[in-house]
């Protein structure tokens, strides 16, 4: 579906929001909620390597930064509709495609940027964060479509301005529209950390290359950013770089995986904190 057609069925769903919409609350009743809406791929979901190898897939199990930082912020209501394996393509046209459940259902949105842009205009003001992370499997396609070429470096780097740029392309039309739908919500964004530092030497040059694209971003549409970077590989090229990757994610256990133990993800939680 086109980010066109999304936008419509929001129009729609909205109309159908406000017609239906009760009066004022009275001086008597509670307060509203104020929410907390995080987005993303499988670092927002959660994703955890042992629990998919068990063969649990349910989204309860599944706690990860959103879940930490809004343990930090009992003030806030979290809606997390993270989806592992989402790309910046499938979060905009839809596509998600993790077999199991979510922490928060789409609800009927044929994508999780409808299924925000129904929640952030059926709870005008009521949103106080926006978090974001995806892009990383955008990054890792180009990677992983060039690992049989005779020359895989060489390859990535051609492949790189395609790829950002459509990353890029496709951020940027997700922003515009929540900050439209959220014109007073803290925006956060997260940049890419770099799972592959141990096992590609050099890949931290392109993780960089990736993370100015979101630095871009959040300066067009006034939002911060959290340095996923410096929670998880501490600094480029450090000797620490190592020792941070194997103790905040699963690379250097059996599963050799990328995504982030429980401490990386309490790390991911405290750089969203720092960031605002």
């Amino acid at each position: 579906m086109s980010v066109r057609r999304v936008v419509a069925l929001v129009v729609v769903l909205v109309a159908g929001f406000l017609a239906g919409a009760a009066a004022p609350a009275s001086a008597g009743s509670a307060a509203s909620p104020h929410y907390y809406v995080s987005l993303g791929d499988s670092l927002a979901f959660g994703y955890q390597p042992d629990l998919v190898a068990a063969g649990d897939l349910n989204a309860v199990d599944y706690p990860g930064y959103a879940e930490d930082y809004a343990a930090m912020r009992p003030g806030l209501t979290l809606v997390n509709l993270g989806c592992p394996g989402e790309t910046t393509a499938t979060l905009l046209n839809g596509g998600c495609p993790w077999p199991g459940s979510l922490h928060d259902s789409f609800g009927g949105a044929p994508s999780q940027a409808a299924a925000a842009f129904v929640f952030l205009a059926g709870h005008p003001g009521q949103t106080d964060l926006i978090s974001v992370d995806i892009g990383s499997n955008d990054l890792l396609a180009l990677v992983n479509s060039c690992s049989s070429a005779p020359d895989p470096t060489a390859c990535v780097s051609s492949g790189v301005p395609a790829t950002l740029g459509t990353l890029a392309n496709n951020y940027g039309t997700l922003l515009a529209h929540l900050r439209a739908l959220a014109p007073h919500a803290q925006i956060v964004l997260f940049n890419y950390y770099n799972p592959l530092a141990l096992k590609l030497p050099g890949s931290d040059n392109l993780d960089a290359v990736a993370s100015s694209v979101v630095d871009q971003l959040a300066t067009s549409f006034g939002a911060n950013v959290a340095d996923a970077f410096t929670a998880m590989n501490h600094a480029a090229g450090s000797p620490a770089e190592a020792a941070f990757l194997c103790s905040r994610t699963w690379e250097c256990t059996s599963f050799a995986n990328i995504h982030p133990t429980d401490l990386g993800y309490r790390a991911l939680a405290i750089a969203l904190l720092h960031a605002r």
